[in-house]
């Protein structure tokens, strides 16, 4: 009754579920409005046309990590289990070849009851083996997955559920989350995912609202078979009594509706959920109430063994206090024989454990605690069980005890791969413990699963408070912790640096202590982050030659791994290149995430170069450290394709990966966001042509502070709005000093002060810049990791040469496409070889040089949509050809005469080889000539080449 809307949506959900468009439906409302009742119909009902129903509820006080997908996963891989078995004795492959075997391995030992160790991998590879799993199972069965309670999930099993969403849109797979959606339950963690998750269309959210009086008069006639006179006349009353609480409405109507029919003034309404309840509790006898709250306290299910034991009352007391519980319905027997007693609701839970005093509950937590650990060490959840329910008898001396379970408690979860809510249970155990160096040791624990989980901030704050140990090593170890928070963060130096000074000068000199090594390698890398990157260089260089004496991987792996990182500045490029893939080789078998500073530092020295198959080889490194280790990773990954996709001129797959990046950004915790997309979307789209809606937002009278000031002068010059983009150069480079020329985003700063002196015809501006851009000469120019891939720095000097009339323009273009073809970079080529074209035409005018490159840069911008190439282009003019060559053919032609083979006029074009026979094919029919030889004739004779 009273759900008839609701229940249609699930059950259309379902319909599409069945029809292979994946469905997840959000189920809110307040406690007792009857989100599991209406949840639980749809279960039936889907049941009988066949599906498999997978049900997981989140507790409230002691979960076990990753729930409530721990209990919903558990019949699936036991069924999977019972299939393999039964496969292998009909030696019948086919369950092999429906699931991945990777994936269902991961899943099952990560979800493995015994809580073995698991292979160490990220959440993001545990979470895609999960959705793999289930989208293989759905191939067999429809799939319907409830989540119950999941307000109280934590914030680790809410990240699984947003891969979920979207991982499952195209399985038979119907997932149901209920939740209450106001405090004191409501989880922001939660509620932020769901409105991130409600654009796609394979979500919808339902609202259960309490009971309208219509509803309630219905539920008087149907359900309780009053009259429709009684209860018209009943609905007014009940409503103001219950507010149209399902489960009050349930609870309250047959003394609400005696009341009522006589009149009884001495019935009062419930000021609260709990109310209603208390007359059937103040009805118990003592004993019978202890048994009540015994049960209260051991949670929302109680297993009747456990409850006896518990109970300060005889066995028989006990059974007899459990019979009157259950006639006054504050117990509901168990479903199956050897299932559990259970509340009927959590109200009901609640308002028992409103009737003892705090004394009373801590006791009782105690006596809970003992009885589980010495009579029950196959219970359930039972590390997390005893890590409550010590902690909340601290007070009776078990502090001790709560720290061991808490312990336990945060390394199965940090085995789970849920590393946020083991950086919790440290912390709650370092707050606990007596021991001031077990509490150093729990800081740092907790630190690390904080960092393992991209909360850099937090986890600074625990490297923090170990900082106040008494232990100089502990100090030292928390200080490079601090530092290793703070570049992941892309933070300013100047604090890490100061505690690892402090650090390294308490710790007695041995200068082949691994420890000490490491941290004077954090130290190098703190000072490249204050902008020193002499003093940087002293301490890193130091370091790589300790460890290098110390003959240890490990320590020389970690050193490494921080030197490499000081900068992306030009000096010692091919250094960092090489020391990048001695880092690679070193740590190709360590179970750590260190790959993906190799690949990282890899991949953009590589660009810096021009290696193409160096940049290929540290992206596949990047991609599998991502995989395994989690999104902190994959955004730098999908950094990595981006640049790739932007300098091959693959505008659209661009954008794609900057959306992917926006979606892994918003996992981030605290300060792990870059902020560079704005950079990184600029960059594509000037390049596609698509910055005209900004130019309704620019006005000529921004102050420079407004802003961020190059990116200002950047949208001034695209605009050719001359005064402003004059005015806001000159405040730069009046501005203009040597310490900013080491950060992370001086080349896109400095490249955009080139391009507005070029583009006012500046000399003075470009006397400046020149000496600056020389650093970068020879290279390609890159801002931070893939920010702005800007190409070749010999094409900004060639356009600076030309401006001043200084050097030689023409060999620094030639030296730019021959970098650009190197790299295998269409945009750059395309850049490099305009840019010449126009210093050409510029010289010689209307040459035939001048219009091949030209035309080269044409035939890669056109097809690919490089508005901002195209423009910098002359109108492409026809050639007198009586033969009617296309203006393909004459560039064909024009390479032909140069004595190119079709394979590389294919390659010079970027067209198939068989596109270039054809065009070479309908060159010679069209002039009449007999070979190439002839062709080539003809070009010269026309004016061609």
């Amino acid at each position: 009754m009273a759900r008839r809307e609701e229940l249609r949506a699930l059950r259309a959900a379902y319909d599409d579920t069945e029809r292979g468009a994946g469905r997840v439906v959000f189920v809110s409302g307040d406690p007792g409005t009857g989100k599991s009742r209406l949840i639980g119909q749809l279960c039936a009902e889907a049941h009988e046309r066949g599906a498999a129903v997978l049900a997981g509820t989140t507790v409230q006080e002691f979960g076990r990590p990753l729930e409530p997908f721990d209990q919903a996963l558990a019949p699936l891989l036991a069924a999977i289990a019972d299939a393999e078995a039964a496969a292998a004795d009909a030696d019948d492959g086919d369950l092999g070849r429906t699931m991945a075997d990777d994936a269902l391995a991961l899943v099952r030992d990560a979800f493995a009851r015994d809580e073995r160790s698991v292979p160490v991998i990220g959440q993001d590879r545990l979470f895609e083996a999960v959705v793999e799993v289930l989208v293989a199972a759905s191939a067999i069965r429809p799939i319907v997955m409830v989540l119950d309670d999941l307000h109280w999930a934590g914030d680790d099993a809410v990240r699984l559920l947003t891969r979920i969403i979207p991982g499952t849109a195209d399985a038979r797979i119907l997932m149901l989350a209920a939740s209450r959606p106001h405090p004191p339950d409501k989880s922001d963690e939660l509620a932020e995912a769901i409105e991130r998750s409600s654009h796609r269309p394979n979500v919808e959210r339902v609202e259960l609202t309490p009971f309208t009086a219509a509803d309630v008069t219905e539920f008087l006639r149907v359900g309780a078979g009053l009259s429709d006179e009684q209860a018209r006349a009943s609905t007014s009353a009940l409503m103001e009594v219950t507010g149209g609480n399902p489960f009050l409405v349930r609870t309250v109507w047959r003394p609400a509706v005696d009341a009522i029919v006589s009149r009884d003034t001495r019935f009062e309404m419930p000021e609260s959920a709990f109310e209603p309840l208390r007359p059937r509790i103040a009805m118990l006898a003592p004993a019978e109430l202890d048994v009540l709250q015994a049960a209260a306290v051991l949670g929302q299910e109680v297993d009747v063994v456990e409850l006896i034991a518990v109970s300060d009352q005889s066995q028989d007391a006990t059974l007899d206090a459990i019979d009157s519980i259950l006639r006054s319905g504050l117990l509901e027997p168990p479903e199956r024989a050897d299932g559990p007693f259970r509340f009927p609701h959590a109200i009901a839970r609640q308002a028992v454990l409103g009737t003892m005093t705090p004394s009373s509950t801590m006791r009782l937590h105690g006596r809970i605690a003992q009885t589980l650990e010495a009579r029950f060490p196959a219970a359930p959840r039972l590390v997390q069980r005893l890590a409550h329910h010590f902690s909340a008898a601290r007070a009776l001396g078990f502090g001790d005890r709560a720290v061991t379970y808490l312990i336990q408690s945060a390394e199965s979860a940090d085995r789970r791969i849920a590393h946020e809510e083991a950086a919790s249970l440290f912390e709650r155990a370092a707050a606990l413990t007596g021991r001031s160096d077990e509490r150093d040791e729990l800081q740092l624990r907790s630190a690390r699963s904080w960092s393992l989980a991209s909360d850099f901030a937090k986890a600074r704050i625990q490297r923090e408070r170990t900082l106040a140990s008494s232990d100089p090593r502990t100090r030292l170890r928390a200080a490079i912790g601090y530092e290793e928070a703070s570049f992941r963060a892309a933070l300013y130096g100047t604090r890490a640096a100061e505690l690892l000074t402090s650090a390294l000068d308490d710790v007695s000199g041995d200068d082949h202590d691994p420890l000490v090594i490491e941290g004077l390698a954090g130290l190098g890398r703190a000072m490249a982050y204050t902008g020193d990157l002499d003093t940087a260089a002293i301490h890193g260089d130091r370091a790589i030659a300790l460890a290098r004496e110390l003959d240890d991987d490990r320590t020389l792996a970690a050193v490494l791994r921080a030197r490499i990182w000081h900068t992306l500045r030009p000096e010692g490029v091919r250094e960092r290149l090489d020391q990048a893939e001695e880092l690679s080789g070193l740590i190709a078998d360590m179970d750590d995430d260190w790959m993906g500073v190799a690949a990282t530092i890899g991949s953009s020295n590589a660009y810096i170069v021009g290696d193409p198959e160096a940049m290929a080889r540290n992206e596949r490194r990047l991609v599998e450290t991502a995989q395994r280790w989690g999104s902190y990773w994959a955004y730098w990954a999908e950094c990595c394709r981006f640049g790739r996709a932007f300098i091959d001129g693959r505008l659209t797959d661009a954008g794609a990966r900057l959306s992917r990046m926006s979606e892994i950004e918003l996992e981030f915790r605290s300060d792990a966001a870059t902020g560079a997309i704005p950079i990184q979307v600029y960059m594509m789209r000037r390049e596609a042509g698509r910055l005209t809606p900004a130019a309704r937002l620019l006005t000529a009278d921004r102050a420079p502070r407004s802003a961020w000031t190059p990116g200002l002068l950047a949208l001034y010059t695209e605009f050719g709005m001359e005064e402003p983009c004059r005015r806001t150069l000159h405040w730069l480079l009046d501005r203009d000093h040597e310490k900013a020329h080491v950060s992370g985003n001086w080349p896109v700063r400095l490249a955009f002060m080139v391009e507005a002196a070029l583009a006012l015809g500046d000399r003075d501006a470009g006397r400046m810049l020149r000496p600056l851009m020389q650093d970068y000469a020879g290279l390609n120019v890159l801002s931070a990791f893939y920010v702005a891939p800007l190409g070749p720095a010999d094409r900004y000097l060639g356009e600076l040469d030309a401006l001043c009339d200084t050097g030689d323009p023409a060999a620094e273009f030639a030296s730019a496409i021959q970098l650009s073809e190197q790299l295998e970079a269409p945009l750059h080529i395309a850049y490099a070889s305009a840019s010449a074209a126009a210093f050409e035409r510029r010289v010689h005018g209307d040459s035939a040089e001048a219009r091949s490159l030209a035309e080269r840069a044409r035939a890669i911008a056109e097809p690919l949509g490089l508005a901002r190439v195209l423009a910098m282009l002359p109108p492409r003019t026809a050639i007198p050809d009586p033969d009617g060559l296309t203006a393909r053919e004459t560039e064909v032609l024009r390479l032909l005469a140069d004595g190119l083979s079709n394979r590389e006029i294919a390659t010079e074009l970027v067209i198939s080889e068989h596109t270039a026979a054809n065009h070479v094919r309908s060159i010679l029919i069209k002039v009449g000539a007999p070979n190439r030889t002839r062709a080539a004739r003809y070009a010269r004779e026309r004016g061609i080449v």
